[in-house]
């Protein structure tokens, strides 16, 4: 054991092993360091305990951003109230839905999220796209009367209120290479 004069007049005692220069174990920034100096057959020792970090340690990665706020919860009663306006806007008038928003948040002050918009008129079945099932059903119809019901008039589509323009059938028809010399059958079952 080793009995060391610190600052202050105080004694400290440390082990041998304590003062190892190889030993596994690093002093904590919040505990003294010891220098220690050999003057003949004695041994001095002076404590000095470093100032603390000024701030947390520097991890490795990008800075951290601040998160988004979270939108504030809407209820469909929050809703009911503007619900015939954003339909007429979106559906009748065939506005884009940021104009909707923007409109709606100027004339009656009700903030919402576009995310928020999109799956409230889904809810209220008013939305514009046409789901794939959807669509293999009209293509299979289109088909049929094209085909084999020649006789009979082309059919109009119809989907959640909505006609479903003959381009847009065209263009699907093109994008999933079905021929419009064939009947259309999405897998070998149907």
């Amino acid at each position: 054991a080793l009995q060391v004069q610190l600052s202050g007049g105080q004694v400290a005692t440390m082990q041998n092993h304590d003062l190892h220069p190889f030993s596994l174990s690093t002093p904590h920034p919040s505990q003294a360091q010891f220098d220690i100096g050999f003057t003949g057959n004695s041994q001095s020792v002076s404590a000095s305990a470093p100032a603390a970090p000024a701030g947390p340690l520097s991890l490795m990665g990008p800075p951290a951003r601040p998160r988004k706020r979270k939108a504030p919860t809407l209820r469909a009663d929050d809703w009911k109230p503007y619900e015939e306006r954003i339909l007429d806007l979106h559906i009748v008038q065939k506005l884009p839905l940021p104009k909707v928003r923007q409109m709606i948040e100027e004339e009656y002050g009700f903030k919402a999220e576009l995310r928020q918009y999109r799956t409230r008129i889904s809810q209220w079945g008013k939305d514009k796209n046409v789901k794939p099932q959807e669509m293999e059903a009209i293509v299979r119809k289109r088909q049929k009367r094209k085909l084999v019901e020649t006789d009979k008039r082309p059919l109009v589509f119809e989907v959640r209120g909505g006609q479903v323009e003959p381009q847009k059938i065209e263009r699907w028809m093109k994008r999933h290479d079905v021929a419009e010399s064939f009947l259309y059958a999405p897998s070998p079952a149907a």
